[in-house]
This record gives structure tokens, C-alpha cells and sequence, in this order.
């Protein structure tokens, strides 16, 4: 979650400069591949409490997400307490969370899931006026580790005179020291490069400001600093120089699903969570899981295309070819097939071809063809593989010698 920059960021050539880490990269042996969850934030803002996440872990469980890998469910943003307490400590809004953050962990732990929390690297939350981190990480890592907290986000509001890379690095450090395993999220906007040193502090870090549900919406401002919003394919966009720095342990984010969020046709919800999947991006659904419609259960519990995104070998894809609105993305995968997403951007319906040098294969190659939406096998293919694409939609695929 970012919002609109209140504040003064930290320099972005400071950041460049500090860019030469150590080269060793953050082990604490979790997110071996790309995090799966829910997130509060895209539905419910502010509008959060313990029955909503109680509900919505069940929802989890009832619905099949748990048990597709989705396991992580996280509270962003509005669950803090105006004030800390006695001890400088941070606690619960009671009257959102009567029973307390480590009773509600213990429920969510109850369901099988791994409960995670929000904070905010500066001094206060962005939208909530909640108080944030700056100066109290190792307080904070260590009441997150009492109440059972197995993932943390931390945003960057109100971070005026901050360096970036030396606040997520103390939160990182602190989390590091209370002996929990605990995946950390950086929701750093992209504006520091965090790409270039997060992989020695975080898990995971954000390469832009928010998804928004919308497809293109944001042009004036998605260069500016500061996390504004953006639609999902401004995002997109945002992503092709970024896959060297993706790895088992430390992920590009393209942040929260707007599949199957209110106002997102089904075709550009599918379209979403395939190229998130052939991005190697995090999987954090924001759709409200207790009323999702069989169209969107199909899209979310798609084990074909999941096991892209969780794919061992933790490569992430790229855009390959672009032949006007027709786009080629792959990814190649740990057992040498490549999987493919034909996406087109245009208005209307069109014919899209991969290639079989798009995927660095020869073109007189013969090579099997599975499409993972429609869980059917296309037979061999020699040269290229073209399809019908919807408007705004994707044909995703899996190609080879061998089949999954």
C-alpha cells in the first residue's frame, strides 16, 4: 500500500550510490518461491477489523485458496492504535480489534495460514495517522514476533530525510534478531531502486506505486515519486528491466492482484494473474474471497497456471515480442519447458503468434503445446503456435518437448 507522497523522499542518486552492497543476499530460508496470499488493502482500505479477517480466513480454507498455496493472509494498513502504548509499544485500535492481535494470529494460525501485519517505515502510516516504525524497529519486530506474526509489510509514508535503504535495513535486521521466521516486505514504491540492493534486506519489495483497478489509468503521474496508482498494465510495463534481480528468496513485486476485483472484467482478471505468474510477482489476491463468482474461483485456483509462478526455478519472464497490439511473454521454466502468455491489448479479438525464436528455440523444431486455461493439450507444433485472443485478454500456455 502507497499513497500519495505527503513528504520529501529520499534521494534517488544517494540510492544509486549506495546501490554496491555486500552481494549477500538475505537468507532466512523463506519465500524459496514467490509468496501467496491475501491482502486487505485493495477492497477494504481503512475499513478493517477482526471480524472481517476472521471471516476472511475461513473464507480462505472454504474456498479452496489454502490449499492451492495461497497461505499468507495479511492485514494492511488501519488495524494500529492512534497512540502507542505505555511502553512506546504499538497496539491494536480496540475498537476494531477487541480481542487483540495475538488472538486474532492464533485464529488465523488455527486455519493453517501464516498471518502477516502492516506498518510503515516513517513516522506515521500513510493514510491511518497510525504511528510507523521509524525509531522503534526493534520494538516493533519484537511485539510482531510475540503476537505470532510470520510477514510483515512495511510502506514508506512520512519518511521525510530518510534513506531508504538503511530504514529497511534496520527493520530487516530487527526482524532478523527476534529468532521468528519472518518474510519481509518492502512496499518501497520502486522510487530508490530498491531492485538494486533489496535483495541483501528484503524477501520481497515493490517496483511501483499501487495497482489500481483499472487498466491504463495514471499515465500523468506514474513517473512521478511517491507511489501513486497506476492501472495493472502501467505496471506491466514497468517490469521487463527488472528480471535479473529476481531469485529464489527475493522477489520483484508487482504488487496486489486487481483480479476479481469489483469493476475488473473477467477477460483483464485472467489476463492479471497470468502475467503476474509469468512475472514470478507475489500472488496477493484483494478480491473479497466470501463472494467470489465460480469464473473467478477458476482463475485463482488454476494449479497449471499457479505452478508457473511457483515454478522451482525462479526465473522471472519477460515480454519477448510485440507485434502491434499482440504481445509474446515467457518464461522459462525448471524442466526446460517455456510458458507463454499471448496478451492482447487491443480492442477487439486477434489472431497472436509465438514464435519458436520468441522462446529461443529453432524454427524447425517440433515442440508440444498445452493450454493452461482450457487444461488441454494442443498437440506438436512446428515453427509457431498462434491463437485467438480475446480483447484485453491472454492465451497462456506451456511449451516443450516434455509436458508438466
Amino acid at each position: 500500500m502507497a499513497r500519495k507522497p505527503l513528504l520529501h523522499l529520499a534521494a534517488l542518486a544517494l540510492t544509486c550510490s549506495l546501490a554496491g552492497t555486500s552481494g549477500n543476499a538475505l537468507e532466512n530460508s523463506l519465500a524459496r518461491t514467490p509468496p501467496m496470499g491475501w491482502n486487505s488493502w485493495i477492497t477494504f482500505e481503512l475499513k478493517v477489523d477482526e471480524k472481517l479477517v476472521r471471516s476472511m480466513a475461513d473464507a480462505m480454507v472454504t474456498s479452496g485458496m489454502k490449499d492451492a498455496g495461497y497461505v499468507y493472509l495479511v492485514v494492511d494498513a488501519g488495524w494500529k492504535g492512534k497512540q502507542r502504548g505505555p511502553r512506546g509499544e504499538l497496539v491494536a485500535d480496540p475498537a476494531k480489534f477487541p480481542s487483540g492481535i495475538k488472538a486474532l494470529a492464533d485464529y488465523i494460525h488455527s486455519k493453517g495460514l501464516k498471518f502477516g501485519i502492516y506498518t510503515d517505515a516513517g513516522i506515521k502510516d500513510c493514510d491511518s495517522g497510525a504511528p510507523g516504525s521509524h525509531d522503534h524497529e526493534a520494538q516493533d519486530a519484537a511485539t510482531f514476533a510475540s503476537w505470532g506474526v510470520d510477514f510483515v509489510k512495511e510502506d514508506w509514508c512520512n519518511t521525510a530525510g530518510l534513506k531508504a535503504q538503511e530504514v529497511y535495513t534496520k527493520m530487516s535486521r530487527a526482524l532478523r534478531d527476534t529468532g521468528r521466521p519472518i518474510t519481509f516486505s518492502m512496499c518501497e514504491w520502486g522510487d530508490n531502486h530498491p531492485w538494486l540492493w533489496g535483495a541483501d534486506v528484503a524477501n520481497m519489495w515493490r517496483t511501483t506505486g499501487d495497482s489500481k483497478q483499472c487498466w491504463d489509468c495514471g499515465h500523468d503521474t506514474k513517473d512521478k515519486p511517491g507511489g501513486y496508482p497506476r492501472g495493472w498494465t502501467l505496471i506491466l510495463d514497468a517490469q521487463p528491466t527488472l528480471k535479473q534481480y529476481a531469485a529464489p528468496g527475493h522477489w520483484n513485486d508487482a504488487d496486489i492482484l486487481v483480479a476479481g476485483v469489483r469493476g475488473v472484467p473477467v477477460e483483464e482478471s485472467r489476463a492479471n494473474f497470468s502475467l503476474w505468474s509469468i512475472l514470478a510477482s507475489p500472488l496477493f489476491v484483494g478480491a473479497d474471497l466470501r463472494s467470489l463468482s465460480p469464473k473467478l474461483k477458476d482463475i485463482f485456483l488454476n494449479k497449471e497456471v499457479i505452478a508457473v509462478d511457483q515454478d522451482p526455478a525462479g526465473i522471472e519472464g519477460d515480454r519477448v515480442a510485440k507485434r502491434g497490439d499482440g504481445e509474446v511473454w515467457a518464461r522459462p521454466l525448471a524442466n526446460h519447458d517455456t510458458a507463454v502468455v499471448l496478451f492482447n491489448r487491443g480492442p477487439s479479438p486477434k489472431t497472436i503468434a509465438v514464435l519458436w525464436t520468441d522462446i529461443r528455440k529453432t524454427s524447425n523444431e517440433t515442440l508440444t503445446v498445452r493450454d493452461l486455461w482450457m487444461h488441454r493439450d494442443m498437440g506438436g507444433h512446428r515453427g509457431e503456435y498462434s491463437a485467438m485472443v480475446p480483447s484485453h485478454g491472454v492465451v497462456m500456455l506451456r511449451i516443450g518437448p516434455s509436458q508438466p
